[in-house]
């Protein structure tokens, strides 16, 4: 995905506000970056390969009332200077950014070529600028240029676009998230609400088939209907979201930041236990009536989908389905009428999570999210949204909201779990055991890190590492392997550990690092340990995650500090120690685990 800001005020400053709001947007994509600012009856341009610092940090330009900005994840086209955003037409009076993929371009670049346009990008956003500009020439007035120009586009996109001599910003979305920000003699659009959480919490969200213009003192939104625009009046929502939330403050990274927030997420999911209440009452009706349920997710949500998963066989004795989003629409087919359906994203803006949940809607099933963004596009896709409460997540590997997941489905479970017995549920016992894994995960983390950047030190030299779990725990060897390949690139692989031995066995070999996580469970404890010696008699090197009174020998251990540990709630506590491996070991490699390579926070084109 690709970052866009834009912002129009009838006061200067804007090239300073662009920047600031792009850094927030950084995590969409930092391949390369630009702005384009109004200035008079021309537009400047600064762009090029490189992060917002690199590329714009000696603007030399007046500053200008007017401008949009890009920070790019590169789909089509590589990452070039001519391929950055924001793109321009022939005549350099139309700019514009994209974020999103356009299916017909090669088409429509080659008839605009034969109309006499020079294309100077191997972009597909590039066409959409000379489309304007050819409408321009025909002598339509601006709007009308730029909604004729998006109507005949396929696929994905999030436009915004300028024109030489106006203070509008017009904009255009379709499967791409748009946000309007409203201000006093001022407006702003953006990819995303964290980007302009500094100048405002009033925000107008976009719908599928919306365009819109924003100037200093209006905002106007239209629904595009073929070839004509009809009005429509958008409701403004407050969003609670503090700026500071988006400041690293005092550590040198996000990651590391949202690692140690995690005991105040839990905290606060426990100070609000009685918001799950809906959720898990509609869950037990589905579970009493015999309607199918299915988790959709992609990534990290995907391996809290499975521990769903898990809670509903052991808890509710409900069976479910956990499936990945960009498979639904080959697997889902078995859903019907009334069953439900629960995807889970940090953003709600995940483009195969989103196609997923229109599927399912389009077979008749009621789609509850867990969704972390608000005003998301899966949140108003959805019969009933839940949210997650782990606040903005920058760091593009997912932590405090993968915790924030987990604690969101046992809540519910835990309440659903009374429904289904007859009894009235207890709020309080949920606060309690959420608060007591709160406390559980804050009084760890010195060790767990200490132990951790020691760690580092062997895992950063190694080229595969293995996690291996049971049960519940399965799911965390997922997450913890896949922390360890998406900001370190080392090879990494979970596995269940009795399925070890059925091939991924013969790839253990001196010195290869395989990390267990030990269950709580005695009798899954003594399966596990077997596992343990198995790999260790094979020359691996061996490091266990253990409760405290659990002793092992010739093993490094990260051993929990937890009075009353359950293998319910483990998962919780246990991915805490592979996060902060994950990231020591980043860092031990000279990574940085905000950006890592080849990835974006979420993926909002298919």
């Amino acid at each position: 995905m690709c970052g866009i800001v834009g912002i129009t005020r009838k006061r200067g400053g804007v090239i300073s506000e662009i920047k600031k709001a792009l850094k927030k947007l950084e995590y969409r994509g930092y391949d390369s970056s630009g702005i384009a600012i109004v200035n008079g009856n021309s537009i400047f341009v600064i762009k090029g390969v490189g992060t917002i610092d690199e590329v714009l940090s000696d603007v030399k330009l007046e500053d200008g009332t007017t401008g949009i900005g890009h920070t790019r994840w590169a789909t089509h086209g590589g990452v070039t200077d001519d391929n950055a955003h924001p793109h321009t037409s022939c005549d350099n009076k139309v700019a514009l950014v994209h974020n999103g993929t356009l299916d017909d371009f090669h088409y429509l670049r080659n008839k605009l070529r034969e109309r006499g346009h020079v294309f100077r990008s191997e972009t597909d956003t590039e066409v959409v600028a000379h489309l304007i500009e050819d409408k321009v020439r025909s002598g339509m007035d601006r709007l009308r240029a730029f909604y004729e120009s998006i109507a005949p586009l396929s696929g994905s996109y999030a436009i915004a676009a300028v024109f030489a001599g106006s203070n509008e910003i017009f904009l255009a979305r379709n499967k791409s998230p748009l946000v309007i920000g409203l201000g006093e003699g001022e407006n702003y659009c953006a990819s995303d609400i964290t980007a302009l959480l500094h100048l405002t919490n009033r925000f107008i969200f976009l719908d599928d088939g919306e365009v819109a213009v924003i100037s200093p003192d209006e905002v106007r939104v239209w629904r595009l209907v073929g070839q004509e625009v009809i009005p429509v009046e958008k409701e403004v929502k407050e969003v609670s979201w503090s700026p500071s939330l988006i400041d690293k403050g005092s550590y040198p990274h996000f990651m590391l930041k949202e690692i140690y927030e995690q005991p105040h997420v839990l905290r606060q999911i426990a100070d609000n236990v009685e918001y799950y209440l809906k959720f898990s009452q509609i869950l037990a009706e589905s579970i009493e009536t015999g309607r199918r349920i299915s988790f959709v997710a992609a990534g990290t949500s995907y391996h809290a989908s499975l521990v769903g998963k898990y809670l509903f066989s052991k808890r509710l004795k409900a069976q479910s389905d956990s499936i990945v989003a960009s498979e639904f629409l080959e697997w889902g087919d078995f859903i019907g009428v009334d069953d439900l359906v629960i995807p889970i994203s940090q953003s709600g803006e995940t483009a195969d999570v989103l196609e997923a949940v229109r599927r399912a809607k389009d077979l008749g099933a009621k789609v509850i999210s867990i969704v972390n963004v608000p005003g998301s596009t899966l949140t108003r896709l959805s019969d009933e949204t839940v949210y997650m409460m782990a606040g903005p997540e920058i760091g593009v590997a997912a932590t405090k909201t993968y915790l924030a997941e987990l604690a969101v489905i046992y809540s519910v479970v835990k309440l659903a779990e009374s429904y289904i017995e007859g009894r009235s549920p207890n709020p309080e016992e949920v606060r309690k055991t959420i608060m007591e894994v709160s406390r559980v995960v804050e009084s760890n983390l010195p060790f767990m890190d200490e132990v951790s950047v020691k760690l580092s030190e062997s895992i950063s030299k190694k080229r595969d590492v293995y996690y291996l779990g049971r049960g519940i725990n399965y799911p965390t060897s997922l997450e913890g392997a896949l922390k360890l390949k998406e900001i370190s690139y080392i090879h990494a692989e979970g596995y269940p550990a009795g399925e070890y031995k059925h091939g991924p066995l013969a790839l253990i070999e001196e010195g290869v690092p395989a990390i267990v996580l030990m269950p709580v469970n005695p009798d899954l404890q003594s399966k596990i340990i077997y596992n343990l010696m198995e790999v260790k008699s094979r020359g691996a090197m061996t490091i266990a995650v253990t409760p405290e009174e659990l002793e092992l020998e010739d093993v490094t251990v990260i051993k929990v500090r937890w009075d009353r540990p359950t293998e319910e709630l483990s998962p919780l506590v246990y991915i805490v120690p592979l996060q902060l491996l994950a990231y020591r070991t980043a860092v031990k490699l000279g990574r940085d685990p905000d950006k890592p390579r080849n990835l974006a926070k979420s993926v909002t084109v298919e």
